[in-house]
């Protein structure tokens, strides 16, 4: 098979194939491409346009295609951070793909190799060393690649020089019965006593919320909780999306930032829909039952509002064996989180 050396600015050919950015008239066999690739995470229009086509990062170039014969045969989807995450930066160093496929008709052609070649050539345009593989998380569909259900692919791109650095659990809850425990009611009480109040979010703990986000929680979920709250102001979000644990005994002079008029936030838990999470407690307060109450508050009030089932992408063994195992969540998927060096 002859090949051309790839560059990321336009069309390339393979043999007969050829790896081109994406062009609007893609979309609809794209969208049946990506479903019989990936039929566990399959995505609609809205999600293409909002988490790809629209995504701060995107360029041209950052989706393509590879097409033969007039057939869509396969899709890369790859992001650098041109516009820094808070907290993190660019990483300068790391390219991202964020998703990745080859319809199983046309597997064997060397599909796969043509995109990943493409996607080797747009980082290295761009001064990456390595590509992470998919924990892109302005916009990640799943943070890698199910053991599992794609455990064919995972081989293949072990064998073109992907190792797994990290695992991402996925989990599930049935929540349309769940009920706040003794145990979960007992505990609140304990806290409240000690001067700990879990309560829903008010739209007036706006800005200590993101004080105490900035100043505790990742980089990520700092966005991530902006976004929320961009959603409250246009009114799809309701302010109970998010529970918070106060520390009442912290005045505004002793706690600084993140404090509202009732204390000094120390945790907090968030669902969009059956998506639950994130969710953390500040280190001081950790090991107090804080993240327990906030976890099973949460739940009750998505059941309340009629959610049968929760579900969160990616936590550890620790958490699941932990606060979720407790609240009823069980393991459904493994993830294997992807890198491969490149040179320059």
């Amino acid at each position: 098979m002859s090949e051309i050396q790839p560059t990321s600015r336009s069309a390339q050919s393979v043999g007969t194939i050829t790896i081109r950015p994406y062009r609007g008239s893609d979309a609809a066999p794209l969208l049946a491409c990506w479903e019989r690739a990936l039929p566990f995470d399959a995505i609609t229009r809205q999600q293409l346009e909002s988490r790809v086509l629209l995504d701060d990062n995107f360029e041209r170039g950052s989706l393509a295609v590879a097409i033969a014969d007039g057939t869509l045969l396969g899709f890369v989807s790859c992001f650098v951070l041109n516009r820094p995450i808070e907290k993190v930066g660019n990483r300068p160093t790391d390219g991202f793909i964020q998703a990745m496929g080859v319809d199983p008709v046309h597997r064997g052609r060397g599909v796969g190799e043509a995109l990943l070649q493409y996607a080797e050539s747009f980082f290295r345009d761009r001064g990456r060393k390595q590509i992470l593989l998919a924990p892109y998380t302005p916009n990640y569909f799943v943070p890698g690649v199910d053991k599992d259900h794609y455990a064919g692919g995972l081989a293949w791109l072990q064998r073109h020089g992907f190792v797994e650095y990290s695992e991402a659990l996925a989990a599930d809850a049935i929540i349309g019965t769940f009920e706040l425990s003794a145990e979960v009611i007992k505990r609140e009480s304990a806290l409240a006593a000690d001067g700990i109040i879990v309560r829903a979010f008010q739209r007036d703990d706006m800005v200590a919320y993101m004080e105490f986000m900035r100043a505790i929680m990742p980089g990520p979920w700092v966005e991530d909780g902006r976004r929320i709250l961009h959603g409250m102001t246009s009114g799809h979000i309701t302010e109970d999306a998010i529970w918070l644990a106060i520390d009442g005994t912290a005045t505004a002079a002793s706690s600084g930032e993140g404090h509202t008029g009732d204390g000094r936030i120390i945790g907090f838990c968030q669902h969009e829909g059956e998506h639950f999470g994130p969710f953390g407690v500040s280190d001081d307060f950790q090991g107090r039952g804080i993240g327990t109450v906030l976890l099973a508050r949460t739940l009750h009030r998505m059941r309340m509002k009629g959610c049968h089932s929760a579900w969160v992408l990616w936590t550890g063994q620790r958490a699941l064996d932990g606060v979720y195992g407790r609240l009823g969540f069980k393991l459904s998927r493994r993830f294997a989180i992807l890198k491969k060096e490149i040179a320059g």
